[in-house]
């Protein structure tokens, strides 16, 4: 597992280094047995079951250390926690989370308002025995990832508040003497200790501008702080240049990331007239052309020897589904501030499709491109992590939740409007994430297991739906050449004809982000967006 994340080096992976994990890094060494406690299975008869329990109790004398850090206790043994393998485990606890996560907090049962609600024999028989869809989705995706959030977004920050106090920003600082080591393993691991302090600074400013950007909060970390990198002169070469180049790269597109939520999100929230249209496109486009620079600068370099080449590429189609989203939000508001204009004139219901809000509305080719870019982004985001197969059981939770996040998006792209071949190739796309997503034996609580569930559910319905409306389009509708503006979105090789072009009615939860109106912590992931056109669709 440790490959897949750029928090530690291979120092531990010898068998005559682990002596220091042991009896100098307790935080580290705990943190990392709990990790690998859930995801891997002891042989043996009771393998699982002997798992599950010693996850459990690592987990629980995890949260003691936590609490040591937190409350600045330590003891007087030489196994301290205010150490830089500390910081380095709490990055890991927001990499991979303990099971206990996926569920409530264990006094929850004890709670009255739970007790009172919970079904009772005496109680009237109920009309309805199935749980909606929508109350599924928030029980078992929507909570445990928040809960996720809020433990990484907490540890998170308080590793930075550690990496402080140890000077790890301060190139001058020296890390407190080991006088008690000697020998020449000692001073290898002390110089090692050195490499893991100098990495800190850019592991820390990745992992926490990727984390309050998805879950819309203020970084503690501004984008515009200077980053220093670890420096190669060192006997041990613990410093790969494939290490450096992976962090520059995402560094670089954390910025980027910070750029496009502090220009283009206030500029989605403005009234969608015709003459703001010329200031936000522009901004949006010039946004596309960086993140056209970035993906020609670094992404040659995800060849198949490129040890976090997935870790690039989802993050690149991330921010490339994110920015041309926005495009997206601005064409579905500006529909409904039309649609809320003519009110009075038509009924409440909005049925029309969306080739003619687009003729009404005069969307150009430029305009829809943004649609076409999500839903792109989102099928080559899918694909990369059908390609992952089994090794997505074991990979990061942010590589889940960029699977969410594409799946949402695309849902809501291909509602909006999109040709029958270009559906086809989406819903194939979704049916092998489904698969994937499904084939896992180790860890029947898992968060993407549940979400694969729901996900096959709404993309069942999303293709029973669109497939209603295709049959639902007659021949006596107008011809494509009666349409006006409609040859503004004739792009290049594309044939619009009203015989191949579906959408849904027009729902305000399509816009990406849903209602943004006096929202200042717009999200980024798609885990808790306004999927009420999902929810509605007929099952």
């Amino acid at each position: 597992m440790a490959p897949l994340s750029p928090v530690l080096t291979d120092f531990f992976a010898s068998h005559k280094n682990q002596y220091y994990l042991v009896t100098q890094e307790p935080m580290l060494c705990y943190t990392i047995l709990m990790i690998s406690s859930r995801y891997h299975t002891l042989p043996g008869v009771g393998g699982s079951s002997r798992s599950f329990f010693i996850h459990h109790r690592l987990w629980q004398h995890c949260q003691h250390l936590l609490l040591r850090i937190t409350l600045g206790q330590e003891k007087i043994s030489k196994a301290k926690t205010r150490t830089i393998g500390s910081i380095e485990a709490l990055l890991l606890m927001s990499e991979w989370h303990p099971r206990a996560l996926q569920f409530p907090p264990e006094a929850d049962g004890w709670d009255s308002d739970f007790l009172l609600t919970n079904p009772d024999v005496r109680d009237p028989p109920s009309l309805n025995e199935d749980i909606p869809v929508s109350s599924r989705w928030r029980e078992d995706v929507v909570e445990p990832t928040k809960r996720f959030e809020r433990m990484s977004w907490m540890v998170l920050n308080s590793a930075l508040a550690l990496a402080h106090e140890l000077g790890v920003f301060d190139s001058s600082a020296q890390l407190p003497k080991q006088d008690d080591l000697v020998g020449l393993d000692a001073e290898r691991y002390l110089e090692y200790i050195e490499v893991r302090r100098q990495r800190l600074p850019s592991l820390l400013f990745t992992s926490i501008n990727a984390l309050s950007s998805r879950i819309g909060c203020t970084s503690p970390v501004p984008s515009d702080v200077g980053i220093s990198m670890p420096e190669t002169r060192t006997s041990l070469q613990s410093i790969d240049r494939d290490w450096l180049l992976f962090m520059n790269a995402w560094i670089e597109l954390m910025k980027l990331t910070s750029s496009v939520t502090d220009t283009l999100f206030p500029l989605m929230n403005i009234s969608s007239s015709a003459g703001s249209s010329d200031t936000f496109i522009p901004v949006l486009e010039r946004k596309q052309v960086l993140l056209a620079s970035w993906q020609q600068r670094y992404l040659h370099i995800s060849d198949s020897s490129f040890p976090y080449t997935d870790t690039l590429f989802i993050e690149y189609q991330h921010l490339r589904i994110l920015t041309n989203s926005i495009g997206m939000q601005r064409i579905v508001q500006r529909v409904l501030q039309s649609q809320t204009h003519s009110s009075s004139q038509r009924d409440s219901v909005i049925d029309f499709s969306f080739v003619e809000r687009a003729r009404q509305l005069n969307i150009t080719a430029r305009e829809y491109g943004f649609i076409e870019e999500v839903i792109d982004g989102c099928c080559q985001t899918l694909d990369k992590i059908t390609l992952l197969g089994g090794s997505l059981h074991f990979s990061p939770m942010r590589i889940l939740f960029r699977t969410i996040s594409a799946s949402i998006f695309l849902m809501k792209a291909l509602a909006l409007g999109v040709r029958t071949s270009k559906l086809q190739e989406a819903l194939q796309i979704l049916d092998r994430a489904i698969s994937t997503l499904q084939d896992s034996s180790q860890d029947d609580m898992h968060l993407k297991s549940h979400y694969a569930a729901l996900l096959q559910v709404q993309v069942s319905r999303l293709r029973e739906s669109l497939v209603s409306s295709y049959s639902g389009v007659g021949n006596d509708l107008p011809s494509p050449n009666s349409y006006g503006d409609m040859s503004a979105m004739n792009m290049g090789d594309l044939d619009v004809t009203m015989n191949d072009w579906l959408s849904l009615p027009l729902d305000p939860s399509m816009a990406p982000f849903g209602s943004t109106e006096g929202d200042f912590g717009v999200r980024m992931d798609g885990v808790d967006l306004d999927l009420d056109f999902l929810w509605q669709l007929p099952p």
